[in-house]
């Protein structure tokens, strides 16, 4: 089952698949129809700190088991300020002892973005 968040429109053949769930909705405030997702999927064009303050929402309360996510990255300090922001959401779940494995890569067909994965216990094999 998917939900998609978005506040522009989805493509019609894929709605037509019947698979999705689409919901015009600000993703910042959006919480899941059933309380809890498996895997969050974040590709939106925002502030890297308000992405990453978003997807540490959704760990920490359990909106989530896992997520994969983009960080657009600023023109000035781009490593500095990904590499506190990755550190902020490491030091979240290491307090709130929740198990998980974290992983950023910077892809080369995107230079501008940071696309991360993190999985929680649930997820670990």
């Amino acid at each position: 089952r998917v939900e998609a968040i978005d506040n522009g429109e989805m493509a019609d053949s894929l709605m037509a698949t019947g698979l999705v769930d689409y919901h015009a909705a600000d993703g910042f405030v959006y919480q899941p129809k059933e309380g809890h997702v498996d895997w969050l999927v974040c590709d939106m064009i925002e502030r890297p700190e308000r992405v990453a303050t978003l997807m540490q929402k959704w760990l920490l309360t359990r909106l989530t088991t896992s997520c994969i996510f983009n960080l657009k990255l600023p023109m000035k300090r781009r490593f500095q300020i990904v590499d506190e922001l990755l550190g902020d959401i490491k030091k979240s779940l290491e307090k709130q002892q929740i198990d998980f494995k974290m992983q950023a890569k910077h892809l080369y067909h995107d230079r501008d973005e940071i696309s991360v994965i993190i999985r929680t216990s649930r997820h670990l094999i």
